[in-house]
């Protein structure tokens, strides 16, 4: 038995404002005219169908008649631009390295952290940028708030800890031989309405950073949009110079997430929107860097000590907890 065609109410708006409605079957000659003249224009300016009343009707226009779009709640888009070099010039494009880790805490240890961070209102300051005379406010290239300290607190030693447990696979996942380390440097940051972090790398001539440490905590629901880390491609010229190119990963802020990256990166971290305004629905994070030291400690051989000097203990060998150690 052959199907009866549906009947489609149109809503017809031509040049000038005029409206009409019309009442067609779908297969109607009428209706696939009406369609195809709407289609025949250049390929850029492509016909969009958007839902409406939850996909019991649709809307379909040129893309050329698209101004703007409201969204609520906010959506925020990241667009990929081409990668563009000067004529002649030599260059090798390479892909950011990273390693997400999803559920990195226990769920009591997550929500400790972020009680934490709600009550340390008081003693977030402004962010600013390292240079060489020190550090400076410079809002152009950083805005976000900071707990400087947070390195020497009890819970930023159990986020180390663990990192520590992670450390021998994260150098193996990057091609990184083991080294020793000299400390984990953390800070906790918050990131509230257009607030961002401008396109940087963490290491630096004087800044024996190796790896840097990305972790993420917030209210849920949550009450901010953004806030996405972009980790840019890396432009490898001839001579040794690096640029970031205009091509990137993003990846989402999520709770409890932690991302690992060599601190060599380029990166940025991207405007948060957070329309309350409220200290509580900021994008939290915890940012790490595991340092090189540049002399090792040959004493300090036992436990957590083989960070220390770069050599995995004997011990640790012995029992078959370890299969690597440095060169």
């Amino acid at each position: 038995m052959t199907a009866q065609a549906r009947t489609v109410e149109l809503s017809v708006r031509l040049v000038g404002g005029d409206l009409h409605r019309i009442t067609l079957p779908e297969d109607a000659r009428e209706l696939l005219d009406l369609y195809a003249a709407m289609a025949a224009l250049p390929a850029a300016d492509r016909l969009l169908q958007l839902p409406l009343g939850g996909g019991k009707a649709a809307c379909t226009v040129r893309a050329s008649q698209v101004v703007s779009v409201v969204s609520e709640p906010p959506v925020v888009l990241e667009l990929q631009k081409p990668v563009t070099r000067a004529t002649g010039t030599a260059f090798r494009l390479r892909r950011p390295q990273y390693a997400i880790v999803d559920d990195f805490l226990g769920p009591g240890e997550y929500r400790e952290l972020l009680a934490l961070a709600l009550a340390a209102e008081d003693e977030f300051k402004t962010g600013q940028v390292s240079t060489d005379n020190g550090s400076t406010y410079k809002p152009e290239y950083r805005q976000n708030q900071v707990v400087m300290h947070f390195g020497g607190t009890v819970h930023s030693r159990l986020l180390q800890n663990r990192l520590l447990i992670w450390f021998p696979l994260l150098a193996r996942t990057f091609g990184i031989p083991m080294f020793p380390l000299r400390e984990v440097e953390s800070q906790l940051t918050a990131a509230s309405n257009g607030q961002f972090y401008k396109v940087h790398c963490d290491d630096g001539p004087d800044i024996p950073r190796v790896l840097s440490c990305v972790y993420y905590l917030f209210r849920e629901p949550r009450g901010f949009a953004g806030g996405n880390l972009r980790l840019y491609d890396c432009i490898e010229e001839e001579g040794g110079s690096r640029r970031p190119a205009e091509t990137f990963t993003t990846i989402e802020p999520l709770p409890n997430r932690m991302v690992v990256f060599p601190s060599l990166e380029f990166h940025e971290a991207m405007p948060a929107r957070c329309p309350s305004g409220e200290f509580a629905d900021c994008r939290f994070a915890i940012t790490s860097w595991l340092q090189r030291a540049t002399v090792a400690n040959p004493d300090a051989t036992f436990g957590w000590g083989h960070f220390r000097c770069g050599v995995v203990a004997p011990q640790f060998l012995d029992a078959g907890l370890a299969r690597s150690s440095a060169p």
